[in-house]
C-alpha cells in the first residue's frame, strides 16, 4: 500500500472510531436517562440501579467486533479499488455503528410491577407500589344504609351520604428470589415470594352531622408466588403466550363485628399476556376456602362477585397515560358482575404522580356492598402504576 493509500485507509480508520464512539456514546446515555426517567424517586432507587445492571455491554463488544471487521472491509475496499476508493470505504464505515440492541430501556408493564427479567437485590424493608395508590372524592348512586346477608340482617339505617373521600394504600414486598426446585422447572425465568398488603377506605368527609365517619375498610393481605415465564418461541416473542403467573392467597375483610362483619378467603392463579406492546392482559380464577355455615358472614358472596376476574390495561409508548378495565362475572343465569375503569394520566415531571378518574358500576365496590348494585364516579390524584 503507497503513501496516499496508507493517509486514506488511516483517515477511513479514524472517521470510523469517531462515528463509532459517538454511536456508544449516545447510546449508552440514552439507556442511563431512561433508567432515570422511569425510576426518577428515591422511594425506587434500588430499581433504578437494578435497571442499569440490566444494560448488556456484551453488545458494546460485539460491535467493536463489527468495527474491527469494517477496517478490514475499507482495507480490502482500498485494495480493490485504488482509483476510486471514497465511495465504497465510504459504505465500510457506515456499516459499522455500534448499536446496543441487546439493551431493554424501556421495560414492559408486567417486568417493572414484577421483576421478571431485574438483575437487582432488594429484601422485606424494600416496599413498593401493587395495586393502585389513590386519594378521590366519590358519587354513588346507592348507600346501601341498611347492608345484610343471608346471615345477618341489618334494620339501623346508617344514613348515610352519597360523597365519600375513597384512599386506596397498596404496597408489596419481596421475601424470597430464586426459589428452589421451582427456579429450575422448564419455562421459568423468574421465581420470587411476595408479601403484598391493600387497604381501601371509604370516609364520609362530607357527612359532618355524623362526625365525618369511616364507614368501610376493606383489608387484604396476600401471600404471591409469582413466575416469571419464557413467552418466545425460537426467539421470537408469542403474545399468546404468558409472560408471567401468579400463584396467591389472599383474605379479606372489613375488621366488623355482627352484623356486619364480611369476610372470605380465596386461592388464586393469576396469568399474564403482553399482547403487545401497549396491551396488557391478566386473567385470575380464584376459589373461595370454604367456611362452616355458622362462621360465614356472607355465605352467598360467590353468587355476586364471582369466581376471579380479569383486566385489561393500556399505556401509551411515552408512559405517560394508562387506562385500565377490571371485569368480574357470576357466570351465572341472573349474571350479576361488576365493572371498573381506571384512567391514570401524569400531570408533573415526577411519572409517579398522576390524575385519576375512577368508574365502577355493578356489584361489590366495597366487601360490605357486595350484594348491592352500585354506580360510582370519582376524581383524584394516583401515586406509582
Amino acid at each position: 500500500m503507497n503513501r496516499f493509500k496508507m493517509l486514506v485507509f488511516l483517515g477511513f480508520c479514524f472517521n470510523l472510531f469517531s462515528q463509532a464512539l459517538q454511536a456508544e456514546t449516545f447510546t449508552l446515555e440514552q439507556a442511563f436517562k431512561n433508567c432515570q426517567s422511569s425510576y426518577p424517586s428515591s422511594f425506587e432507587a434500588k430499581k433504578r440501579l437494578a435497571c442499569f445492571d440490566s444494560i448488556n455491554f456484551k453488545a458494546l463488544s460485539s460491535s467493536i467486533q463489527n468495527t474491527n471487521a469494517a477496517i478490514e472491509n475499507a482495507s480490502q475496499v482500498l485494495n480493490d479499488h485504488p482509483n476510486n476508493p471514497d465511495s465504497e470505504a465510504t459504505n465500510a464505515v457506515q456499516s459499522a455503528q455500534i448499536n446496543i440492541t441487546e439493551t431493554d430501556p424501556q421495560p414492559s408493564f408486567l417486568e417493572r410491577k414484577w421483576r421478571l427479567s431485574s438483575k437487582g437485590d432488594w429484601n422485606i424493608s424494600d416496599f413498593e407500589t401493587y395495586k393502585s395508590n389513590y386519594l378521590l372524592v366519590t358519587n354513588s348512586s346507592a348507600t346501601n344504609d341498611t347492608p345484610s346477608s343471608p346471615n345477618f340482617v341489618t334494620t339501623q339505617d346508617r344514613n348515610l351520604d352519597y360523597q365519600d373521600v375513597k384512599f386506596q394504600i397498596s404496597l408489596k414486598t419481596e421475601l424470597m428470589k430464586s426459589i428452589p426446585f421451582v427456579s429450575k422447572l422448564p419455562y421459568v425465568t423468574s421465581s420470587r415470594l411476595w408479601a403484598a398488603y391493600t387497604q381501601q377506605s371509604f370516609w364520609q368527609f362530607f357527612n359532618p352531622g355524623d362526625s365525618r365517619f369511616f364507614r368501610e375498610n376493606n383489608y387484604e393481605p396476600e401471600l404471591i408466588l409469582s413466575l416469571g415465564l419464557d413467552n418466545k418461541n425460537e426467539g421470537i416473542i408469542k403474545p399468546y403466550l404468558p409472560r408471567m403467573l401468579n400463584l396467591g392467597f389472599v383474605h379479606q375483610s372489613n375488621g366488623r363485628e355482627d352484623p356486619l362483619s364480611r369476610s372470605w378467603n380465596r386461592i388464586y392463579l393469576q396469568a399474564g399476556w403482553e399482547l403487545n406492546d401497549k396491551f396488557t392482559l391478566m386473567v385470575r380464577p380464584a376459589w373461595r376456602i370454604p367456611e362452616s355455615k355458622s362462621r360465614d358472614d356472607n355465605p352467598d358472596i360467590e353468587k355476586y362477585l364471582g369466581y376471579g376476574d380479569v383486566s385489561l390495561r393500556w399505556d401509551d409508548p411515552a408512559r405517560k397515560t394508562a387506562v385500565s378495565v377490571l371485569l368480574r362475572n357470576n357466570l351465572r343465569q341472573d349474571n350479576k358482575g361488576f365493572v371498573q375503569l381506571d384512567f391514570q394520566r401524569q400531570i408533573t415531571e415526577d411519572r409517579n404522580i398522576n390524575f385519576h378518574i375512577l368508574a365502577s358500576s355493578g356489584y361489590g365496590a366495597s366487601l360490605l356492598d357486595y350484594n348491592v348494585h352500585q354506580n360510582t364516579i370519582g376524581f383524584g390524584i394516583s401515586l406509582g402504576e
